[in-house]
């Protein structure tokens, strides 16, 4: 009985390790993706910021049409030679406001009816990040979770083999001690022994 608590204990010593190394394992790979995760998210905040550098330019060059074209309507009749020459200038207010709108990739400026140009940087941060496939994969905290409960699991199975050492413990008092002692102690590291196989595939199983 005593080689049976010893094979026993040394399988629990590997599932032990097993779940100690995939524990470690786990934390590391949460703090690889959280960094990750933070350096593409950092990156789009920054592309983002970028664009709304030229927000500003896009609300120039569309103001600056809306005051031509409103000029050249008061004038149309009266003048039209100068009305002409404004709604030229409108035409290239227009031309530089589309040319500027082509280097929004993020997200394209919306222009209300009065002519003020808004820009949803948080949808522009989300558009990027839809679009990086591995932001999509990387999970930090659910692979922290995975990794806490691995520890938890191995704490479990540590306590199992110290109920298997107590078994071997006392299955040893019991075969080399005093008559006197030996049933009690056999009984105490045959309840021990049971105890462990029971427990052992319950933790193994993630029953308790």
């Amino acid at each position: 009985m005593i080689a049976a608590v010893s094979i026993l204990g040394a399988g629990v010593a590997w599932s032990a390790s097993i779940a100690s190394s995939r524990s470690s394992d786990l934390n590391q790979q949460a703090e690889q993706e959280f960094l990750l995760r933070h350096q593409i998210l950092t990156s789009a905040q920054a592309a983002v910021g970028e664009e709304l550098r030229r927000v500003g330019s896009f609300q120039e060059q569309i103001t600056a049409e809306r005051i031509l074209r409103q000029q050249a309507n008061r004038l149309r009749k009266s003048n039209p030679d100068v009305a002409a020459i404004l709604d030229a200038q409108a035409q290239g207010e227009a031309a530089l406001a589309r040319t500027t709108g082509y280097f929004f990739f993020a997200t394209f400026p919306t222009v209300g009816p009065d002519g003020t140009v808004g820009y949803d940087r948080r949808q522009a941060v989300n558009n990027l990040l839809s679009q990086y496939v591995v932001y999509q994969q990387l999970h930090p905290n659910e692979t922290q979770a995975e990794a806490n409960d691995e520890d938890r699991k191995y704490r479990r199975i540590v306590a199992v083999g110290i109920v298997l050492v107590a078994a071997l413990f006392f299955l040893t008092v019991a075969e080399i001690g005093a008559r006197r002692i030996r049933y009690p102690f056999a009984a105490l590291g045959v309840f021990a022994l049971v105890a462990g196989c029971v427990l052992w595939p319950l933790v193994e199983n993630g029953t308790v």
